[in-house]
């Protein structure tokens, strides 16, 4: 399939303001006043008939820095009017009365690039401008299987989902790191590691090459249920209820969280096994280097969130007392992990309640396998304590936590109930992947302790939920003994 360009198109993308941009990848790493240090942009416009006009597929190359590169990709239309339902609204153009005159926004909502997208998978398409390409490539084989379906949004994801039929799946990322293709390369061992049930098939991938020589791939998926949610989306929704009136789902809540804890112990069980010539390696003991490497992660990052905490406007005591106490805390948590520093292997390394899939009654899915983005891609993609999972997930937990508190009137008394709730979420995560939920273990608390140091950091900036979040969890690794 070719590309044409359609002048009209690419001159309505020009007019679109860049705080637009920066609202529709939903960004944090770069603020809206921030002026990148370079950008390279495609927009590479293309006809998918036998709907009428025009779709575009954008790549956007932003180097934040000397060792920073982010590849971002959207697939945009401009209606006249309002966009379809399911579409990702981008900008509109209004008129005095405030009528629509036209709306620049997702174009996966759009029958006629699902059709596009479906003969690009069959066939394999590759879209060319300015020694930029992007190229559908299939897995295997798409004969004699069904692709008809509509379009559907998953909420709360990273990434816009376009699912094609009852199984396929196609992930448009809106942020991509360079580096090794981590998704593909961990969907390829986990599909063939028997039993496993926790990952997606991969179905094919669009793999973009810069003009550079660069490669970066985004994954396409089967095996998603349609009617599959977040666990994080299910979660603030049963809480805020329970919090609302309905107690009794907090005991449905738990128990999705322990289903969440044994698909995490599955999934490390098959990523910790050899897969062809090495590609991805075996779990092999750690030692006292790793420890030493992830406590100088933590400390660095508890260094940096802890000054911009205290420079900043609204600070509470029992933080900053925390704060001071933390650097000791640090410490005895790593020389406690020393004298035991388990195993490393390949692990998700992104792992959160948004990145798990829910299907009715309590069948789950992990998805996005790309790695911790905050990771330079050489250490995303090398073997890491799987302790680190299960503290990103714990720190995620607390999250939802804190989400279904607001989002039920963000009083004192919703707070309380919600950490109440919390405390035995964390026991049930741990429980269900196999480890007592009443210790704390030091591997865990040095990856809390970075990941909320996190969450601090990008409260400084303007979270409010992660400030609250950061402190209840930095509070209570303060208090914590090992």
């Amino acid at each position: 399939m070719s590309a044409t360009l359609d002048p009209n198109f690419l001159e309505a993308l020009a007019l679109v303001p860049a705080h637009a941009w920066d609202r529709w990848f939903g960004g944090e790493r770069i603020a809206q006043s921030a002026a990148p240090a370079s950008t390279r942009v495609l927009v590479t416009t293309f006809p998918f008939p036998p709907a009428r006009g025009h779709a575009a597929l954008c790549l956007f190359e932003t180097s934040l820095g000397p060792t920073e590169t982010l590849l971002q990709q959207a697939a945009l239309r401009r209606w006249a009017g309002p966009a379809p339902v399911g579409a990702r609204v981008l900008y509109e153009s209004v008129d005095g009365d405030g009528a629509v005159l036209w709306s620049l926004a997702s174009a996966w909502a759009d029958e006629g690039l699902r059709d596009w997208l479906r003969e690009a998978l069959s066939a394999g398409a590759s879209i060319r401008s300015d020694d930029w390409e992007w190229v559908a490539a299939p897995e295997r084989s798409t004969s004699g299987r069904s692709m008809t379906g509509a379009s559907r949004q998953l909420a709360d994801r990273q990434h816009d989902v376009v699912l094609l039929g009852d199984s396929a799946v196609a992930i448009a990322y809106r942020r991509l790191t360079r580096g090794a293709s981590a998704e593909l390369e961990l969907l390829r061992h986990l599909e063939r590691v028997p039993g496993v049930r926790v990952a997606p098939v991969l179905f094919g991938s669009a793999i973009i090459r810069s003009p550079s020589g660069e490669r970066t791939a985004s994954a396409i998926l089967e095996d998603i249920d349609p009617d599959a949610a977040t666990v994080a989306s299910v979660l603030v929704h049963r809480l805020r209820r329970s919090l609302e009136g309905d107690p009794s789902l907090q005991a449905v809540a738990l128990d999705d969280v322990r289903a969440v804890g044994v698909a995490t112990r599955e999934l490390h069980a098959a990523l910790g096994r050899p897969f062809d010539r090495g590609v991805i390696a075996g779990a092999i003991p750690a030692d006292i280097g790793d420890v030493e490497v992830w406590v100088a992660r933590a400390w660095s990052t508890l260094s940096a969130a802890s000054l911009a905490y205290r420079h900043g406007e609204h600070q509470r005591t029992a933080l900053l007392d925390a704060l001071d106490v933390l650097p000791g805390k640090l410490q005895q948590f790593g020389a406690a992990a020393e004298r035991s520093p388990g195993l490393i292997h390949r692990i998700h390394g992104n792992l959160r309640l948004h990145n798990v899939l829910m299907s009715p009654p309590r069948s789950l899915c992990v998805v996005e396998f790309d790695g911790d983005p905050a990771l330079p891609d050489r250490e995303r993609v090398m073997p890491q304590s799987p302790w680190r999972d299960v503290a990103r997930m714990l720190v995620s937990i607390a999250e939802s936590a804190a989400m279904a508190a607001v989002d039920a009137g963000g009083d004192e008394k919703a707070l309380e109930i919600a950490w109440l709730w919390e405390r035995e979420a964390r026991k049930a995560c741990l429980e269900g992947y196999g480890t007592g939920g009443g210790a704390l273990h030091a591997l865990l608390a040095i990856f809390e302790l970075e990941f909320a140091s996190r969450l601090l950091h990008d409260g400084t900036r303007g979270s409010t939920t992660a400030t609250v979040v950061a402190a209840h969890t930095l509070e209570r690794l303060s208090r914590s003994i090992v």
